[in-house]
């Protein structure tokens, strides 16, 4: 069996409230800066540390207005400068395992943006930043 997939089932929870059906896309990096520790010498090779790590988790949402939906649900984390609860994992029909980790962790939503286009589908694209030392983490049960 491959462990190929297609994302169909991916669940997407927020501050304890499931955003999944209205999350069209999702991304997670985590980047550790590379500080230049190079001395001298014949080689002339850059030698680097890793150094801060920066995490964060970009969703793509339908724009909706209902309650316990986008808007009603995020904009008042951003506004209130909160931190909350992200979770997501690949298959919501699975128990989380190996196969199926668990992503989560406290983030907090710095930036808000609007923005529709006649006759388009109206969506939001909007970024998660951590907000703790925690980070965020992958769990496999």
């Amino acid at each position: 069996m491959s462990s190929k997939r297609i994302a169909l089932n991916d669940y997407v929870e927020v501050d304890g409230v499931n955003l999944s059906t209205f999350c069209r896309s999702i991304s997670f990096a985590s980047e550790h800066e590379q500080v230049d520790v190079s001395g001298f010498n014949t080689t002339g090779l850059d030698e680097t540390l890793d150094g801060k790590t920066t995490q964060s988790v970009t969703c793509e949402f339908f724009e909706s207005h209902g309650s316990n939906e986008v808007h009603q649900v995020l904009y008042r984390l951003h506004k209130e400068k909160v931190e909350f609860d992200f979770v997501w994992r690949a298959n919501v029909n699975a128990a989380v395992g190996a196969t199926n980790p668990e992503l989560r962790g406290s983030v907090r939503l710095p930036a808000w943006s609007d923005a529709v286009t006649r006759g388009d589908v109206a969506t939001q694209t909007l970024t998660f930043v951590t907000a703790d030392t925690s980070g965020l983490v992958y769990y496999a049960t």
